[in-house]
């Protein structure tokens, strides 16, 4: 957020914070924004939606403007799908994955909210060290030869597993599907399954039972995340890794190097000090992710699991590496090498660094998210 913040404040536009964590009462402070001056629009990373007052207002009807929120997680999921059913129609939603567009008009319909649209991540964190100064002596002495940044995830029970047995086959099912794959959009997944079991997408009712989704998406990146750290392991990476849940876990891999959790100056700050930096996006196959793109602003080389986004945004090999879920154990070698080529590795830094450079910092989501709010004003004032 400051980050855009600073995105905004250099297109001429005055950004005022609101910390929900240190705002007792939100309304005050939104009535007090919008009573110094015209407000334009007002933006949330995935919460604020749902917001009303005792009142019944909204944020976008407190400041008199578009309120846009961007989903950076998926937007069917857990809290966050709860969030999104609450937000007004007047809303603009932003999501990190073409196919959560698909999915949340699947589940609501195509007229639900004034705009739902397609924003990726943006690297944060401002730019790394110069790598042509910096020199590739230098970057081959940096102390972490290949960092993972993330929570520990390991597959448990389903959580349909209880439940009556047609919906549980349909989505144990639906899980096959999406499993079976490179990649299948959980939405995608859970319909072809519906299908198959005789239920027609035509009856309001059986989409309503689409928003579980959600579930298959967290089971697949748990799944996926526990499958890469496995076949890591297997192909002996020297993995250095921050975050958090592992600690009961890490008798099963010999290769990593545990550092602890670390907050988000810590993580830019150790990526600084990595010549790789591995990302397991594990189910946005049509999106972004935030790390692999801070990662190469830091200035390190980045490693993804494949994306259309990342596919068509950078060139494979030469400013990204991508590996294929359904060629793990190939794409890990490949990442071997690579970590062990600080030379190959500092070319990749360096022009990802470029790339992302002038391509996809926050000053690049600007226009979106002002798109976004027009939209989303058009429908607060009836013209749209």
């Amino acid at each position: 957020m400051d980050d855009l913040a600073e995105a905004f404040a250099s297109r001429g536009f005055e950004p005022v914070i609101v910390d929900a964590l240190e705002t007792p009462d939100p309304t005050l402070s939104l009535e007090a924004i919008a009573a110094g001056g015209p407000v334009i629009l007002a933006f949330s990373f995935n919460i604020w939606g749902e917001f009303r007052d005792a009142r019944g207002r909204s944020i976008a009807d407190l400041i008199g403007a578009p309120h846009v929120v961007q989903y950076v997680d998926y937007p069917l999921a857990g809290l966050a799908g709860k969030r999104l059913g609450l937000t007004p129609r007047s809303g603009a939603v932003l999501v990190v994955d073409q196919s959560h567009v698909d999915a949340i008009q699947a589940v609501y319909g195509p007229d639900r909210f004034a705009y739902v649209g397609f924003c990726p991540h943006a690297a944060i964190g401002g730019a790394g060290p110069d790598l042509a100064a910096e020199g590739l002596e230098a970057f081959a002495a940096r102390p972490i030869p290949l960092l993972f940044c993330g929570t520990f995830y390991k597959p448990g029970e389903k959580p349909w597993a209880a439940v009556d047995p047609l919906p549980r086959k349909i989505m144990d099912e639906a899980l096959e599907i999406a499993l079976a794959s490179e990649w299948t959009a959980p939405m995608e997944a859970l319909a072809q399954s519906m299908v198959v079991n005789g239920l027609s997408l035509e009856d309001t009712t059986n989409r309503a039972f689409l928003a579980n989704a959600g579930f298959i998406h967290e089971h697949v990146r748990a799944q996926r995340r526990f499958e890469f750290l496995n076949a890591a392991n297997k192909a002996s990476l020297p993995l250095h890794i921050y975050g958090k849940g592992y600690d009961q876990d890490l008798y099963r891999f010999k290769n990593l190097t545990y550092c602890g959790d670390a907050d988000f100056d810590e993580t830019i700050a150790n990526m600084r000090r990595s010549r790789v930096v591995v990302s397991v996006n594990a189910n946005f196959g049509m999106g972004s992710h935030e790390r692999p793109l801070t990662a190469m602003l830091s200035g390190a080389a980045a490693a993804s699991d494949h994306t259309t986004f990342f596919a068509d945004r950078f060139r494979e090999g030469a400013e990204i590496m991508l590996y294929r879920w359904k060629a793990l154990d190939a794409g890990l070698e490949q990442l071997g090498r690579l970590v062990a080529d600080p030379e190959a590795a500092h070319a990749m830094a360096l022009q990802g660094q470029k790339r992302v450079a002038t391509e996809h910092t926050s000053a690049q989501r600007v226009d979106v998210i002002l798109a976004a709010a027009s939209a989303a004003g058009q429908e607060m004032t009836g013209r749209g």
